[in-house]
């Protein structure tokens, strides 16, 4: 495979790096964080109850918080709902496949409490045993904010052939990449069949893939479009937040497509590429007037097919070599971006391993200036690591959240701290859920803004 095609996603900027949860997790992290689409309620997903003994009562892997205040509204989500909607054998495409142990991929569509929480995976694969590769006949599931209703999102409006492929040559059918619009209404989701290519002699050659796209309505949970033979393999993908766009990095290109009028906008092409499925798939971000693509290198103007660069390189600030989470202000004033610092660690005379280092960085980085502002997450040498972002809806507040359960919100303006809680996974004996911090924390300056 050539270089480029190889590449491609991480040098455009706009393959957006995973926030991997471990398999032993604890209770109390935090592995995902949103805004609702009003703005008023933050979601926060966490792990599935693996860590807890039988004797401690479980809160629940997903919360939802009040924005203004940091009070915790409502707890749900436990190990049986993933068993629910995933059953015990479904995993990630391209990665090792044990089931799915936490609620990290979390959509919220609408506002608490008539919304529903989507739990969609990027892509979902089936192992039967160690030769035989299923399609999955569901992209996710959902549960209901009202009544905790739980249901697998089906995926049998999709008409789809079956490849023929043999998997132990390491092709076979899956359905991935699955990514949601920003504002929880839309989903692209590509299911890709494997085909034996054959010459005109009828001999099999090798293999290819056929990525057929389909959107998906999730107020209503019907496919609304399709788009068959998109691309040879899919790398990364973004939906508009009105569903009529969508952008992606396939094996023969980088494109936006038009879904009303079927016109492709062709970023890059990659002739003479060969496709392999990555570990991850990654999300192209849009604008939220659907006209613009944004990568941490430009903002791609598609209709007129002009870019506006990101200033890196005043002075010193160079854009960093690893970004572990980025969001983008709808507004598109600035990116917050989670730089992960890596942690040592040491085995304490308790005989228990010990993380000490630094937190990560969170920074704010203006679109126009290049100016950062840095957040100060934790003085603890145990806290702020393996964090995660989201902006609110009027790009004026930025959430930020962490493993051991660290949750803070920051006004993105002066970079001051609105609030801070503390996750708690267990529930004492009355039922009431544990929350550090419950009452609202005065205003604190910790964060400072320094040129990095």
């Amino acid at each position: 495979m050539k270089v480029s095609a190889l590449l491609k996603t991480a040098a455009l900027g706009l393959a957006l790096a995973c926030n991997t949860a471990a398999f032993g997790g604890e209770d109390d992290d935090i592995y995902t964080v949103h805004f609702s689409a009003d703005g008023k309620h933050i979601i926060t997903g966490g792990a599935g109850g693996f860590t807890l003994s039988e004797k401690d009562k479980y809160t629940g892997g997903i919360k939802i918080w009040d924005s203004e205040t940091g009070d915790m509204i409502d707890a749900m989500g436990q190990r049986s709902d993933l068993d629910t909607i995933f059953g015990t054998q479904y995993g990630r495409v391209g990665d090792t496949r044990w089931g799915i142990s936490n609620f990290k991929d979390v959509v919220l569509t609408g506002s608490y409490p008539q919304g529903k929480v989507l739990l969609l995976p990027s892509s979902l694969g089936r192992m039967a045993n160690n030769s035989t590769q299923q399609m999955p006949d569901f992209i996710g599931g959902y549960i209901d904010l009202d009544s905790h209703t739980i249901k697998r999102i089906k995926m049998s409006q999709l008409s789809t052939d079956k490849g023929n492929c043999d998997p132990k040559t390491g092709f076979h059918d899956y359905v991935g990449p699955i990514v949601p619009s920003n504002n929880g209404r839309y989903a692209a989701i590509v299911v890709n069949t494997c085909k034996a290519v054959r010459d005109n002699k009828d001999r099999q050659v090798g293999f290819e893939y056929r990525s057929d796209l389909h959107v998906m309505d999730l107020s209503k949970f019907s496919v609304i479009q399709t788009v068959n033979h998109l691309d040879a393999g899919v790398y990364a993908l973004g939906i508009t937040d009105n569903g009529q766009r969508v952008a992606y990095v396939g094996r023969d290109q980088f494109a936006v497509l038009d879904l009303d009028s079927g016109e492709r906008h062709v970023v890059e092409s990659y002739p003479d590429s060969a496709f392999m499925i990555p570990r991850q798939f990654s999300t192209l971000r849009f604008s939220q007037d659907g006209h613009k693509l944004i990568s941490l290198r430009n903002i791609y103007d598609i209709d007129s097919g002009t870019e506006k660069t990101l200033k890196w390189t005043d002075t010193d600030a160079k854009k960093p070599m690893r970004i572990s989470n980025i969001s983008v202000a709808p507004d598109l004033s600035y990116f917050a971006m989670v730089v992960p610092k890596r942690s040592l660690i040491m085995f304490g005379d308790d005989g228990l391993p010990h993380s000490y280092g630094k937190a990560d960085k969170v920074i704010l980085l203006d679109a126009s200036s290049g100016e950062r502002t840095e957040l100060e997450i934790t003085k603890s040498m145990t806290e702020g690591k393996r964090c995660v972002t989201d902006i609110s809806p009027d790009s004026e507040r930025v959430a930020v959240g962490c493993k051991g359960g660290l949750l803070r919100v920051f006004n993105a303006r002066t970079g001051e701290m609105v609030w801070q809680k503390q996750n708690i996974g267990q529930k004492h004996d009355n039922g009431l859920m544990n929350v550090r911090f419950q009452s609202r924390d005065s205003r604190l300056s910790l964060a400072q803004a320094t040129r990095w």
